[in-house]
């Protein structure tokens, strides 16, 4: 069910779930999991659609169908019911006119594109679509991801559609929404900030891929390019929540795959908790 924001309407459009073993998502983590060791948890892969009054925003496009993933069976060749689910939360790709990316990673920028008369060609054909400049540069000398720059984001460029910007001076679009570092998961990682009538979210991209690192912000994924930037990034962005009353957007948080970042006072201490909506 969407949820409202200030003025704004934000809806989560699906393409796929899987299990993941949590021992293999924190592997540096093994002594803090004692009775977890056998344990699977459920990661979504989704994107976020923010309604405004003038404008439909996408934030991030999960992996796209139809693409060669190395093999990976969660990326390889897949042939989701993304539009489908698009179109039944009321959206079509003609309608959205931003789409911001938090990084370019494979789960996050497939569907920029889909196939059409044998070329990929921009998924959202009105939009603009944004991503940060160093991680656009880093991705294009990434030899393992040549295939996801040819196909996801190559054809963007070509067709006029891709815009870069420095993250650290974000300017704001939609009049709502602006980019925050959150560099480590990867080299320009951001997260998206959103106000709107006085009430503030988070889009947190991938500092978090389970909600156990609001108890244990300390533990990186084995996504993570840049470990202790990226704790420093979760911590950074629990405080923002904290500090904003924001709602917490993941991207790979199972359920609702939203919630409120509560603080909680033990004696001296403080720290965060997570709550799902």
């Amino acid at each position: 069910m969407p949820v409202t924001v200030g003025n704004c309407r934000i809806s989560k459009i699906t393409e796929q779930t899987a299990s993941f073993k949590l021992t293999s998502l924190f592997p540096d983590h093994l002594c803090d999991m004692a009775d977890d060791e056998d344990k699977y948890i459920e990661l979504s892969v989704h994107s976020w659609v923010i309604k405004t009054a003038s404008d439909i925003i996408i934030i991030d496009t999960a992996t796209g169908n139809h693409r060669n993933r190395n093999n990976v069976p969660l990326f390889h060749q897949l042939n989701t019911n993304y539009l489908q689910n698009l179109k039944q939360a009321g959206f079509s790709p003609e309608d959205v006119t931003y789409v911001l990316l938090t990084h370019l990673h494979t789960d996050h920028v497939g569907w920029n594109t889909g196939g059409r008369d044998g070329k990929w060609k921009p998924f959202f054909p009105n939009a603009r679509y944004i991503c940060s400049e160093t991680e656009l540069e880093h991705c294009k000398k990434d030899e393992k991801r040549r295939e996801l720059y040819q196909d996801s984001i190559l054809p963007l460029i070509e067709n006029g559609k891709l815009e870069t910007i420095d993250i650290q001076a974000s300017p704001l679009f939609a009049g709502i929404l602006k980019f925050m570092p959150t560099p480590g998961h990867s080299i320009d990682h951001a997260s998206i900030t959103l106000q709107s009538a006085g009430e503030y979210a988070l889009f947190t991209g991938d500092i978090m891929h389970n909600p156990v690192q609001f108890a244990y912000p300390h533990w990186n994924s084995v996504f993570c390019e840049n470990k202790p930037l990226a704790e420093q990034s979760r911590i950074k962005a629990i405080d923002w929540c904290k500090e904003h009353h924001a709602l917490w957007f993941s991207s790979h948080f199972p359920g609702a795959s939203y919630g409120r970042v509560l603080e909680i006072t033990h004696g001296q201490k403080s720290s965060a908790i997570y709550e799902e909506k």
